[in-house]
């Protein structure tokens, strides 16, 4: 026997009001999923233009009926009828919040989207992709998860929902609000009007997409089924181009005969001896790279050692830090092999990792000769040809002697020490200290970047009355884009949409 009463009524409410939350994030999650690179969502969404009411490339809906509805019948627009969400609980009566200039919609306060002002009527500024059970588990099916749509939109400067709680918010107030907004790796930042997200110079950006996800379950009884809508902001990682050729959280301290070049090597032609650089055939030399940033300060030991930039100073100390290393290096080694599993390196690590002791302690991958970490490219500076890079993660800290060389993401969990050589052409991401020391007739190339979390010391003297070697590190676009992140975006933030 089953009595309906009120404390029942409450019960199964609150459990479909969960169900439907859940399932909202869960739509938004696939669609997150079908974003990363190269995936069925990724080409259209980056191609999106802001949103404009007669563009139907504002819009992307990820539909997702159940095996008695239709993609066309889940319709976000009242269809010219005038439909509301009683005859139509499909309709975006959220979509005017967002305050897209171009929409023509009137945005209320405090409560959703209602009325033939408010709503759109038709979908000319929308596309709807045809899925698959690949791409949305059991869509079309009696089984099929319960959101009903997922709309992406490129996010704009004008910050929507947060808008309509009193003061108007901007990502930038200094900027229109229908601009659109980028993600550089690190924080979002608005560009002008008619550029693109990857265009931007110096560092190369991706669009921030807006992902609004409604969910309904169905009815039971006479109860009428439970209705959520969420939100995430995400976005893909762009390409990591630190803001000088050497980057560190802590000091530095520079020795000996050192070339630092903050210059791009991928655009600039640069003479080794003197520092002075000029455009490469048909391009735009770029110089708006420090040859050192630090959190830190500088040391600069004796004269041999020569800073070069388009920036006056060609160094910054004491600089903001504009980087989580435990968050970069937890990104990028789940795309990376392994050294301490994978072949042909299959280091042996001893000892644990402590993150919270003072100082932290690593792994020790001890002293490893001759290693190679992808294939350095032929023809430096000038004309490279033939990189093969690798992205190698070493869960530890390691000792690199005898020429070392490599091409790609050489990620260091730990202490990085380099002596006797290294040719690399890409990044190298550090957790703790490097220290690069010379001696003999060992030359050490970095085109790239290297961005440390602690300490760097550089220098060419092994004993203090010995000299030799050189070092040469250049800042190089070409070299830090070779390998785009392949994992899915990143969620910069969520919440729930509640009127």
């Amino acid at each position: 026997m089953f009595m309906a009463d009120t404390e029942n009524s409450v019960n199964n409410n609150y459990r479909g009001s969960q169900v439907a939350y859940f399932a909202a994030r869960g739509g938004a999650e696939n669609v997150r999923l079908l974003l990363t690179p190269g995936a069925f969502l990724n080409a259209g969404a980056t191609a999106l233009d802001m949103p404009n009411s007669g563009d139907n490339k504002s819009a992307i809906y990820v539909v997702n009926p159940n095996a008695s509805e239709t993609v066309a019948g889940i319709n976000p627009t009242t269809g010219g009828s005038g439909a509301t969400i009683n005859s139509n609980p499909y309709l975006d009566d959220e979509l005017c919040l967002e305050q897209y200039a171009n929409l023509g919609l009137t945005a209320p306060s405090g409560s959703a989207c209602a009325g033939g002002s408010q709503l759109m009527s038709t979908g000319s500024y929308f596309t709807v992709p045809s899925t698959t059970t690949t791409q949305v588990p059991n869509t079309g099916q009696s089984d099929a998860l319960l959101f009903k749509w997922v709309r992406i939109t490129n996010k704009q400067n004008l910050m929507g929902v947060l808008s309509q709680a009193g003061a108007t918010k901007y990502v930038d107030s200094s900027k229109a609000g229908n601009l659109q907004v980028c993600f550089d790796g690190t924080v979002e930042r608005v560009i002008p009007s008619g550029q693109t997200c990857a265009a931007q110079i110096p560092q190369e950006m991706r669009p921030v997409w807006l992902l609004t996800s409604l969910a309904i379950t169905p009815t039971v009884g006479n109860l009428p089924g439970s209705r959520r809508m969420v939100q995430m902001e995400i976005a893909n990682w762009p390409p990591l181009f630190p803001p000088g050729s050497v980057s560190t959280q802590a000091p530095i301290l520079l020795k000996g005969n050192l070339q630092v070049n903050g210059y791009d090597n991928c655009t600039c032609n640069c003479n080794p001896k003197t520092g002075v650089c000029t455009a490469r055939s048909g391009m735009a030399c770029d110089g708006s790279h420090y040859a050192v940033y630090t959190a830190g300060g500088m040391t600069q030991q004796g004269s041999a050692t020569t800073l070069s930039s388009a920036i006056s100073p060609a160094f910054k100390q004491n600089a903001n830090w504009p980087y989580n290393i435990n968050d970069l290096i937890n990104t990028y080694k789940n795309q990376a092999s392994n050294a301490s599993t994978t072949s042909p390196w299959s280091y042996s690590c001893t000892g644990t990792t402590n993150l919270s002791s003072l100082p932290p302690t690593y792994q020790n991958c001890g002293t490893q000769a001759g290693q190679t970490f992808g294939t350095y490219p032929s023809g430096m500076p000038d004309s490279p040809s033939g990189s093969v890079p690798k992205t190698v993660y070493v869960p530890g800290s390691v000792h690199l002697t005898g020429n070392a060389n490599g091409s790609g993401i050489l990620i260091i969990d730990g202490d990085l020490d380099v002596n006797g050589g290294l040719n690399f052409y890409g990044l190298i991401l550090v957790r703790g200290k490097v220290s690069f020391t010379g001696g003999g007739s060992q030359n050490v190339n970095l085109y790239g970047a290297i961005l440390a979390g602690e300490d760097l010391t550089a220098t060419d003297i092994a004993d203090e009355d010995v000299i030799g070697g050189s070092f040469n590190f250049q800042y190089d676009a070409c070299a830090l884009r070779q390998i785009p992140y392949n994992g899915p975006p990143k969620l910069l933030t969520t919440h729930e949409i509640m009127y």
